[in-house]
């Protein structure tokens, strides 16, 4: 419960940051009504008519309003009580503007477009390590195989004190700061000062960046003999390679049946979701079709090579599964292709298009609404009156997540699919099976533990000082082999108490013994081997994934 609680409370900002793109759809027109506006450039339009011309009263107004704005800049530039940036006013008004249209339409300045599009583009230059800021220090936990940092002979425990001469140990170091000092261009080089616990003595290692993948799958293994797994966390430019791949690999050792992972899924590219949609289909179905104001109609449909058309599917979602994911999710339930399991979707059936701006910066500006095929749009209520960014903290506080409130359904707009069954517009997919959430082993001494280090500090020290005596085979003989033992999880305890300030709490410790020691393990496979590992080792205390596992072994009603 705790960990999607904590989605739920950051989860309306998802959409302002990973919305669903369709970048190959330029609007110029917008480009050029909206930059004279937003630089403050007054440039008289005017209309020939024969030899006279005239200016019509809709430019009269135009020009108006910019030299209004231009004049506002000017006093509060010339007159206000301290200095100003009129560069950072200006760039201010734009995003208020933007937000004025609705919770989607989003302005990003130039010095971070490249980060926000870095998980969408699916890559970024960088050294390829995995690391945390622990006791002041960079301490790296992953290296990424194959990259740069292994190349150069780095390995997880070796902790970074210079970069390029600088020192960084104990000087208050932030994640952003790290972002700065080691990503970069391609093949530029960076000079790293390290120590490791085996070796004291700081050495210099020399790593030349390399393009470091940002890959949309988390997992992607076998439950069972029959039965695959794949998580998809986003949908990059990468994503219709990836989850074909990992599809054909699942097939190649036995999977029938798979339970796709949407769960937290904030969404990303049109053209990704389209395509995961199409490995499920065959050819001819609707997927998605799009519409607005100023943009025509447009279809999309599955294309018949996909190559999970016919196999059992079960897709799981909850309050965090928005855009994209809802695209996804909505196809394979109008077509009467799989079961949708978990909880009511986010609910956004907005399209921004990304527009580049000639300073760099980019305007995201929402064009059309998507809908399902069978006519849903599935974009939630916004505007006036409606306190759209706490609607998922309402949900989980008027119990929605917990039990299903038939009142919903009573309510919302029907549509039939092509099999004669009924589902729901009127914002996000509603699940075929609704499962609530899992409270089971839930404490407030769990949830302040979840909000807190504890776990990553903990875990990260034991692996650090235990690391030749975890040297299992592979994560599968860890997950049966190993156990955490009442020692450590008391150790556990008194680190959280001293370390982190979360007070002991005899009820909540107890009661949530079973979740936390399975927590401490999850996270003790991340650092010995990757993410993926953390969900193959959670599988059996997930309560979503274990009724779907009911479901498609046909033990469910």
């Amino acid at each position: 419960m705790e960990k999607e609680y904590k989605e739920i409370k950051v989860s309306s900002y998802i959409s302002s940051t990973k919305g669903t793109l369709d970048k190959n759809n330029k609007s110029n027109n917008w480009l050029l009504i909206l930059t004279p506006l937003l630089i403050g450039i007054c440039s008289a339009a005017t209309y020939f008519i024969g030899t006279g011309q005239f200016r019509s009263q809709e430019k009269i107004i135009q020009e108006e309003q910019v030299l209004k704005l231009n004049h506002v800049l000017d006093v509060i530039e010339s007159h206000y009580v301290d200095s100003v940036d009129r560069k950072e006013l200006i760039e201010t008004s734009i995003a208020g503007m933007l937000a004025k249209l609705d919770p989607h339409s989003a302005y990003i300045s130039s010095k971070n477009v490249e980060r926000q599009n870095e998980e969408l583009q699916g890559h970024f230059g960088g050294v390829g390590i995995r690391f945390i800021i622990l006791r002041d220090t960079l301490m790296i936990t992953n290296i990424i195989p194959n990259g740069p940092s292994e190349i150069a002979g780095l390995k997880a425990g070796d902790r970074i004190l210079e970069v390029d001469g600088d020192k960084i140990a104990g000087t208050g170091l932030k994640i952003e700061d790290v972002h700065g000092l080691l990503k970069g261009e391609f093949g530029t080089k960076v000079e790293l000062k390290i120590v490791n616990k085996s070796n004291l003595n700081p050495k210099d290692i020399e790593v030349t960046r390399g393009s470091i993948p940002l890959p949309s799958i988390d997992a992607s293994f076998m439950i069972n003999s029959t039965i695959g797994y794949i998580r998809l966390k986003n949908f990059s430019n990468n994503t219709d390679r990836e989850f074909a791949y990992a599809v054909a690999d699942l097939k190649a050792e036995g999977m029938t049946k798979l339970v796709f992972d949407l769960r937290n899924n904030g969404g990303g590219y049109l053209h990704g979701a389209t395509s995961v949609a199409d490995e499920f289909l065959a050819a001819g179905k609707s997927i998605v079709y799009t519409e607005g104001a100023h943009q025509q109609k447009k279809e999309y449909f599955s294309s018949g090579y996909g190559n999970f058309e016919s196999n059992e599917l079960v897709i799981l979602v909850n309050s965090g599964t928005a855009s994209a994911s809802e695209i996804v999710s909505g196809a394979v339930q109008d077509n009467d292709r799989g079961l949708i399991m978990g909880r009511r979707t986010f609910g956004k059936g907005l399209v921004q298009q990304p527009i580049n701006l000639e300073d760099g910066s980019e305007m995201r500006l929402t064009v059309s609404r998507y809908y399902t095929p069978t006519g849903r749009c599935i974009q939630k209520p916004y505007g006036n009156g409606i306190d759209y960014y706490n609607d998922i903290m309402n949900r989980y506080e008027n119990g929605e997540l917990q039990e299903l409130d038939s009142v919903i359904f009573e309510n919302a707009e029907k549509f039939i699919t092509p099999e004669g069954r009924t589902v729901y517009g009127g914002g996000g997919i509603m699940p075929d099976l609704f499962i609530p959430i899992d409270t089971s082993g839930s404490s407030l001494y769990l949830s302040a533990l979840a909000y807190s280090a504890a776990y990553r500090d903990f875990c990260f020290d034991y692996v650090d000082k235990n690391r030749d005596k975890l040297n299992y085979k592979d994560v599968k003989s860890f997950k049966t082999q190993y156990s955490i033992t009442e020692q450590m999880f008391n150790n556990f305890v008194e680190n959280a108490y001293k370390n982190h300030g979360v007070e002991k709490d005899v009820y909540g410790i107890n009661a949530s013994k079973n979740r936390i020691k399975n927590q401490l393990k999850s996270e003790l496979a991340t650092y010995l081997w990757d993410e993926e590992a953390r969900f193959f080792i959670s599988i059996p205390f997930d309560n979503d994934i274990q009724i779907a596992i009911k479901a498609l072994n046909n033990k469910i009603n």
